[in-house]
């Protein structure tokens, strides 16, 4: 007769494992260039402000309950999961984070998978979209493809701080 077999289970979950989802950022700088390509730039703005309106409803909603802290604690984790160089300050009403190194941007250079020097809108378009529904507003400055920025972000809407 032949050979027994035995069967291993592998028995493992998500939360196992060390969160990474560089990937994904390889992906998302896919579907904006496709998306500029074939729709334009405001299918590009059309998406990302669907995916911060949707993904990430739950921290629009703890930003207009619990303030900036709830943001800053939102970006310190990710950007602590994923090894970005930033600092956050914290003034009064504003909050300050600077990148000197995101993250994203470093995977994408990395494995030459930078295909658009659109991608920091990511950044731009959700940033707001989250802010906008909860009664802030954001602002970024950056160059494109460069992995550093500033974001600012503030109670009230833009029209306030024009004045």
């Amino acid at each position: 007769m032949g050979e027994k077999r035995t069967q291993k289970i592998l028995d493992r979950n998500a939360a196992d494992n060390v969160y990474l989802h560089r990937d994904f950022h390889g992906a998302l700088c896919n579907a904006i260039r496709y998306l500029d390509d074939t729709f334009g730039p405001q299918a590009v703005t059309e998406y990302l402000t669907r995916l911060g309106s949707t993904y990430f409803a739950p921290l629009s909603e703890r930003l207009a309950t619990e303030g900036l802290s709830a943001l800053a604690e939102h970006i310190r984790s990710v950007m602590e999961r994923e090894n970005g160089r930033f600092t956050i300050d914290r003034c009064e009403d504003v909050l300050t984070v600077t990148m000197t190194e995101c993250p994203a941007i470093a995977h994408l250079r990395r494995t030459g998978q930078l295909y658009t020097e659109r991608y920091c809108e990511t950044t731009v378009v959700i940033n707001e979209t989250i802010c906008r529904r909860a009664g802030y507003t954001s602002s970024c400055v950056y160059e494109p493809g460069q992995g550093r920025c500033v974001q600012i972000f503030r109670k009230g809407n833009k029209d306030d701080f024009l004045h």
